[in-house]
């Protein structure tokens, strides 16, 4: 899937400062430096008004994700994932994944990564005390059967036969990240499927109710909102949650299979073939994460090259989502051997990271990837338009430790030294794994 009554404010000890985000009054727009307020249990919680909005967006992140997944129970987070939105929570009833989706249709989504899980909805700001109180509810008081078991397990297992074989795109892409960043302790992201099938609903039970809890989330509200309004609402639903136990700490990624090529059969015949070419990425508190992101703009710039088709995206970064990998896809042409495709790819990625450092490509990166690392000062009537990643970035950058001011001045200062540092580490030949979905045609 992408998808309690409270002490008065004023009487619980809370944290309230203004993040550095990079974002600063202009005088011809307005924009809104996020609260940050820690609650007694633990909780984080962030809170953006976006001025005009209608709506308003809730974003809760646990920082538990697959690498937490016990050995030989990999897609115990993805399970837990589903069951998050579906079972019964407080008083209210189970639900399909379908009659979620289809109570928020300004936007919902429940997601799975690597080290968080997120579950957000986007609504009416009239809307705000009640779905605090079912996202409360759900953090304090899922209600998980054997049904609830029953319904899910299918679809998780539909989700990734999708990822790993029915939808090409999508596989070439996710076995090459299994090359370059296996998943730990033998698993897969999102679930071995014989793993997924014995995981038990006592299993599921214990573990969200030991670590799906206030002292590893993070919540944040994005929209329609008046701050003291907001954190009065949430204080009043989240504060007598008990703050449940410390995760254990992630395992480790296995080692990265350089210089592989796992080869693949499509499933449909009506297929085309695929090829990519996946990299490490580098962690945001590395001293090349700066000049990486320059490399990833140029990347992105240049992707028309390899663009088969309208609406396409060749370059795989999504720096929040899935911030450990990089990767590269393009379609056969006509004529080219699987090699010959794969070989392609590698030019693009030499010609594209060999230039020297432009004078202006810092500013271009921060430009690039401003909305989801706030390097750039985006006005509100940009943001009303997505309130759900307004909150999500914010989610993501606390947990992963983002300042986009800090990271500001380390785009502003590169050096033409550091992007080969970054292209030498990152993107030297035999630094990649490949993978290639074969066709009968």
């Amino acid at each position: 899937m992408r998808l309690c009554l409270g002490m008065p404010l004023l009487l619980l000890p809370l944290a309230c400062t203004p993040l550095s985000n990079g974002e600063e009054s202009g005088p011809a727009t307005k924009t809104t430096v996020p609260e940050w307020i820690s609650l007694e249990n633990g909780l984080t919680v962030l809170i953006r008004p976006v001025e005009d909005a209608k709506e308003i967006a809730l974003v809760v992140l646990y920082k538990i994700g697959g690498d937490h997944d016990p050995k030989g129970h990999s897609g115990m987070a993805h399970m837990i994932e589903h069951i998050a939105v579906t079972a019964a929570a407080g008083t209210g009833q189970a639900r399909t994944a379908e009659e979620f989706f289809g109570r928020y249709r300004s936007g919902c989504n429940a997601q799975t990564g690597d080290r968080y899980t997120v579950v957000a909805t986007v609504f009416p700001k009239a809307d705000l005390k009640d779905e605090l109180r079912e996202a409360a509810a759900r953090m304090g008081d899922l209600r998980l059967t054997s049904a609830d078991l029953d319904r899910e397990r299918p679809r998780v297992l539909a989700e990734i036969a999708n990822m790993f074989g029915r939808i090409p795109s999508l596989s070439v892409l996710n076995h090459a990240r299994e090359l370059i960043r296996p998943t730990p302790q033998g698993g897969r992201k999102g679930g071995l499927p014989e793993h997924i099938a014995a995981i038990t609903r006592e299993e599921i039970q214990l573990r969200y109710e030991r670590y799906y809890k206030p002292r590893n989330a993070i919540l944040v509200l994005a929209g329609g909102i008046d701050a003291a309004t907001a954190r009065a609402a949430v204080v009043e639903s989240f504060a007598k949650l008990p703050p449940g136990q410390e995760i254990p700490p992630p395992s480790e990624p296995d080692t990265p299979k350089f210089g592989s090529l796992q080869e693949l059969a499509a499933e449909s015949p009506q297929a085309q073939a695929e090829a990519c070419l996946a990299y490490r990425a580098p962690d945001p508190a590395s001293d090349l994460y700066a000049p990486f992101l320059v490399l990833a703009s140029r990347l992105w710039a240049g992707s028309s090259k390899l663009e088969s088709e309208p609406g396409r995206a060749p370059i795989y970064f999504p720096l929040l989502d899935d911030p450990a990998i990089l990767g590269v896809t393009t379609r056969r042409n006509r004529g080219e051997t699987s090699r010959q495709t794969l070989d392609r790819l590698e030019a693009f990625m030499a010609e594209t990271v060999e230039p020297k450092l432009g004078g202006n490509e810092g500013a271009s990166a921060q430009q690039a990837f401003g909305f989801f690392l706030g390097t750039t000062r985006l006005p509100d009537p940009l943001l009303v338009t997505n309130l759900y990643g307004v909150a999500f970035s914010l989610a993501r950058r606390e947990q992963l430790g983002i300042d986009p001011a800090r990271l500001n001045r380390a785009l502003s200062t590169v050096t033409d030294q550091e992007l080969r540092r970054a292209a030498k580490e990152f993107f030297a030949p035999g630094r990649h794994a490949e993978a290639w979905i074969k066709t009968k045609n």
